[in-house]
This record gives C-alpha cells, structure tokens and sequence, in this order.
C-alpha cells in the first residue's frame, strides 16, 4: 500500500532536507519494488496465507526497527498505541495485504493489483459521511472510470477460481481505502482536539502486519517454506517489498507535492503485470488489461485534477494515501477543495 507512511500535504515543502530529484527517484524505487509483489507471489509455491503469514512476519520485524529508531530519535510512537483510528488503519491494512495474495494466487497478479486499485472509488463514496469532505462531481466523473475499469475484470473472468479471485481483490480495494480514511480521520479529530502528530501510518502497518501474520498462523506452522530459496523470497517480499519502500515513500513525500508523488507511484500498477509476465508467462485477457488502462487513467486524471485545484487555491485539504497487495498502488484521498491526497504501495 502505498504512501501511507506519513500524512501527505498537497504542496512541495522547501524546508524538507530532500532535494525534488531525490524525492522523485526515491518514490520510483519505492514504487518498482512495490511492483514486484505479484511476481513473488506467483513464484512462492506455498498456499497464500502461508505467503501472507511470512511475508507479514518478516515486515513486522523490518518496521519494527525503523519504530523504534525513530522513538529513539523523540517521534511520538508509544502515544500511537493509544489512538483508536490507528488500529483501525491496521486492520484495513492487515485485510489488504492478506486479500492481495489470496486474490493474486486465486485470480490473475494483473487482476489483483487494478482491482485493488479501485480503492479511491470507495474513498469517495464515504468521504462526506467519515471526513465532511465533498468529492467535487469531476471527482465522480474521473471514478466512474474506475468503475467501468472493474466492472471490465469481471466481464472478462468467467472461470469460478478467477471470479473468486477477483471478488478477494475488490475486498482488498476496501483495506487499500480504509487505511488512508483512518490515518485521514485520526489527523482531523488530532488537529481539532490539539493532540500531538504520532506516528499513526507506521504504527498502523506495523500492527497491520502483525494482525496478519496472527490470522495466518495455522498455515504457517501447517506447511512452513521448505527450502532455503523460498525463505529468501519470503524474506524479500517483507524486508524489500513491503517494509524498504515504505521508509523509502516516507522520506521522499515531503520534497514532492502530491501530483508529483500519486503521478511516479502509478509507475507500480503498470510494471507490476510485467514482472509477472516475465518471471511466469502469465498473461492478462484483453479485457483486464483494457480495465487496468481505465483504472490507472483514473489515479493519473484525478492526481492531475487534485493538483490543478491546488494550483489555483481552490480549496485546501489533505490526503493521505497507501498502498499496497504487491505493495502497489498510487491511491488518492478525497480531500476538500484541492483535496489531494497521495497513495502508494498496494498489498
């Protein structure tokens, strides 16, 4: 999930020690080694939760160091705990990240990473009711988008296993949704009780992958990885493709505005497909990748739309985004006014 490592303002910070070029190609790595999380899924020939269990466990642990060097550091992580939204945001995430490899394994990796990408689509449903932040009708506009990109996946999935598939990934849309309205709703009710920041996103997905790998305990202990290259990978897929990039989105947020950073995260979902295709010949039916276009299309119009409203100061708001499943996904808050909220990094 992507960009939920730390609330995401909707304009470039000049005090921020990164340079803009550094902040670019840190969210391009981030959102390259995001991308690789469907291919790892397909080339581990374990069960899913078993997949889900370890790669989780080995995330806990990378993000639980980071935690802590932070705290050391003076961030505010301990009073994280306390806050009711942040576990809230860990269960979203904890349903994203174990639907993603549920989905990838039962449907197509193509599949899994656009569907879950519809997750903007939900944001804007329940915006006004969570946030009372309006979604502006080009808003829907742009996400009807989304929604004919979806409904395309499953037009083209007529096979049972695939459908299933497909429907695990739509509830993955939801986790890749609910974290950033979580961390979006704790930063609101923070700023209007005089609340100090915490470390809400971090905190969130370190508990996000520990409710995961609890809930994938029985397959994990059933049938555990049985060589050293399927622990290598496992490894790789919680310390580099899941916890690396998050740091990595984290620190280059802040030197980018929210256009720049939604707009180099989308490079995930469109590369994410052909690590697939070239690690496994899976290829995607025409149709998704007509749906996958639609989808990615939407991110990149409302990322573009979001920032021109910034642009002309109509409105302020801010977003905070995530990412995903492979690791994937540039999601956008609804915000008011400019509204931009900027996601990345799906499952």
């Amino acid at each position: 999930m992507r960009g939920l490592t730390a609330p995401v303002t909707p304009t470039h910070d000049p005090t921020a020690p990164l340079s803009r070029k550094a902040g670019i190609a840190l969210v391009a790595v981030a959102a390259v080694l995001w991308s690789t999380g469907g291919m790892g899924v397909k080339l581990v020939e374990r069960p899913a939760m078993v997949i889900a269990g370890y790669r989780s466990l080995f995330a806990l642990v990378a993000m639980a160091l980071v935690l802590l060097a932070r705290a050391r550091r003076g961030a505010l992580v301990g009073a994280a705990f306390r806050r009711p939204l942040v576990w809230a945001g860990a269960v979203a995430y904890a349903t994203m990240v174990t639907s993603f490899v549920l989905a990838a394994k039962l449907s197509t990796a193509a599949n899994a990473i656009f569907i879950q990408y519809t997750g903007p689509l939900w944001i804007a449903v329940v915006s006004w009711p969570l946030l009372r932040e309006r979604v502006r009708l080009r808003d829907w506009a742009v996400l009807a988008l989304t929604a004919v990109g979806m409904v395309l996946f499953f037009l083209g999935q007529l096979e049972a296993r695939g459908l299933v598939g497909n429907l695990v990934a739509v509830v993955s849309s939801f986790g890749f949704a609910g974290v950033p309205l979580a961390m979006r709703l704790d930063e609101k009710r923070a700023v209007e009780r005089g609340l100090p920041i915490v470390e809400g996103p971090m905190v969130s997905m370190t508990l996000g992958n520990a409710l995961s790998m609890v809930v994938c305990v029985p397959w994990m202990i059933a049938e555990p990885p049985r060589a050293g290259v399927e622990w290598g990978a496992l490894l790789a897929l919680g310390t580099l493709q899941i916890a690396l990039p998050y740091v990595l989105y984290g620190a280059a947020v802040r030197a980018l505005s929210a256009l720049e950073s939604s707009l180099v995260a989308t490079i995930e979902p469109v590369i994410a497909p052909v690590w697939v295709l070239l690690a496994t010949g899976e290829r995607p039916e025409g149709v998704a990748i007509a749906g996958g276009a639609l989808i990615v299309l939407s991110v990149v119009l409302r990322a573009v739309l979001a920032g021109a409203g910034a642009g002309t100061g109509a409105g302020t708001g801010t977003g905070t985004g995530t990412g995903t499943g492979t690791g994937a996904g540039a999601g956008a808050g609804a915000g008011a006014g400019a509204g931009a909220g900027a996601g990345a990094g799906a499952g």
